[in-house]
């Protein structure tokens, strides 16, 4: 018997995901549900998407965003526009009517979505160590060689993000014909439950790193110093990232007790814990999309920044329209020879009534004089 169809027939069975959902949504034509979902998913992802790109247009073009930190948040911007891309297979399956594609199909388009999410949850952990080491040694973090040091942060994120993407590829070598809806978040079974293990590890030095930090601030620079590091500027900024974390970890956090507790409590089906996972996928991508507006509304370094760009956007181009939209005017030798004939003639005349005026205040002087 061919290996592929045995393999068929191991995947259809109750010790595999999405077997149920297998056989009753392949190829069943387009289902209300599964557009749903996907259009909301892609409710959140699009302008999640849209406003990191921002993100990222801001910190090229403002040069007071040349910091450690802000690179840090840009380089988490470009991940997090990789993970929140894969969305949009998802929604191309839903519509189409097929629902359900091979594991390996998938990996085809959403590799890159893995890398990106593995990647940005590594940047947020390298910029909650930022934090702390820009608090622990102020000194020392403000000589820093600036280059070297982000380079060591872009490639634990790089070498992350390639662990998992090998790890993607091996499972897919594994199971090529494994069921999979088209949501990243189908990918992330069997093997792969590791990168979920993975990323509740980071979540969990995130929360140690700015645990840290605010004692460090607490302890060591009381308000009324003179020497404090943190600005009022870079006080909003950090209020700002711990926020951005507070909403990712719990967007994790949320899923995991979610599906603990559906699992312990609740004898559900395949199908049925596929919605659990949809909804636990939903709130992580809410937190995908926060970085920028948290930033817009509680850094006023970012808010001013974003503002001006956005009028260099918008508003240069509004300008350009109306500067370009000029009356017409007649133009012919002969308007131009009577403009400059009248221009002549009101020259003459006010020469005149100027010797005229000279003449009578000589006068004048004379007869003062005599």
């Amino acid at each position: 018997m061919d290996p592929s169809n045995n393999q068929t027939l191991n995947i259809l069975n109750d010790n595999y995901p999405n077997h149920i959902l297998y056989t009753q949504y392949k190829n069943a034509g387009p289902d209300s549900t599964f557009i749903g979902l996907s259009l909301l998913l892609n409710a959140i992802g699009v302008p999640g998407i849209a406003s990191n790109l921002l993100l990222i247009f801001v910190t090229i073009r403002d040069k007071n965003l040349r910091g450690p930190t802000n690179y840090l948040l840009a380089l988490t911007a470009f991940f997090e526009i990789l993970h929140q891309s894969g969305h949009f297979l998802f929604l191309a399956i839903s519509i189409s009517g097929i629902n359900l594609i091979d594991y390996s199909t998938a990996i085809k388009f959403q590799l890159h979505s893995i890398f990106g999410l593995a990647a940005a949850q590594t940047i947020m952990c390298s910029t909650a160590a930022d934090r702390l080491l820009s608090v622990l040694f102020p000194i020392k973090y403000n000589q820093l060689n600036i280059r070297p040091y982000l380079l060591v942060h872009t490639l634990l994120a790089f070498s992350s993000g390639i662990w998992m993407s090998i790890n993607v590829i091996n499972l897919s070598n594994k199971y090529p014909i494994l069921p999979v809806t088209g949501r990243v978040g189908d990918l992330l079974v069997l093997d792969m439950e590791i990168m979920l293990q993975f990323i509740m590890l980071l979540c969990a030095f995130n929360v140690i790193f700015y645990v840290l930090v605010w004692v460090v601030v607490r302890c060591f620079y009381p308000s009324n110093s003179d020497i404090g590091v943190e600005s009022d500027s870079q006080s909003r900024l950090l209020k700002s990232l711990v926020l951005i974390i507070t909403i990712v970890i719990g967007g994790f956090v949320i899923n995991s007790v979610c599906r603990l507790i559906v699992n312990r409590f609740f004898n559900l089906n395949d199908i049925q814990n596929w919605y659990v996972s949809v909804l636990g996928g939903l709130f992580l991508n809410i937190g995908a999309s926060a970085e920028t507006p948290t930033l817009y509304i509680f850094s006023s370094v970012y808010h001013k920044s974003i503002n001006k760009q956005l009028k260099y956007l918008f508003c240069k181009k509004s300008q350009n329209n109306v500067i370009s939209v000029i009356p017409y005017i007649h133009n012919n030798n002969s308007t131009k020879e009577g403009m400059i004939g009248n221009k002549l003639s009101n020259k003459n005349i006010l020469n005149k009534q100027i010797i005229i005026k000279n003449c009578v205040n000589n006068s004048l002087t004379k007869n003062i004089k005599y």
